[in-house]
């Protein structure tokens, strides 16, 4: 897929079909774009490194391989990939070891535009991450 000028492109993996669909929409909505979706770790992993996206959300707890070792492995293969995981328990030892995994952001389940948008940010502000522009193409 051909990014699209000053947006960002995303892969999302959550073994809850529900989440990804609701996440897609909550992208598509702030015009990103999702390059791939997956519903375990190891397809995450696959789907970054075939696409090479600007970040991933990237659910703890799935199948196969779980979103702590799905990271790790992300953020080893693809450099420029940040990544925000996401769970439905946010209890402050889960969020440190996330951060440790190799997350840049966090978020908690459900959410909603305001979480997504602002897990976005901090995470862009937290690694350097800018806008893609049609200039730098």
């Amino acid at each position: 897929m051909i990014p699209t000028p000053g947006k960002l492109n995303f892969v999302i993996a959550d073994d809850d079909r529900m989440t990804r669909n609701v996440l897609r929409m909550l992208l598509h909505d702030n015009y990103h774009q999702v390059v791939g979706e997956a519903g375990d770790g190891e397809k995450a992993i696959e789907l970054c490194i075939a696409h090479q996206p600007d970040i991933a959300f990237i659910d703890i707890d799935m199948p196969k391989l779980d979103g702590h070792h799905a990271t790790q492995t992300i953020r080893e293969s693809c450099k420029n990939t940040r990544i925000i995981m996401i769970s439905s328990m946010a209890t402050v030892s889960r969020v440190q070891q996330a951060l440790q995994s190799g997350a840049s952001g966090f978020v908690v389940k459900p959410f909603n535009s305001n979480k997504v948008s602002e897990a976005i940010e901090q995470c862009m502000k937290k690694t350097g991450l800018v806008l893609k522009t049609a200039a730098s193409h």
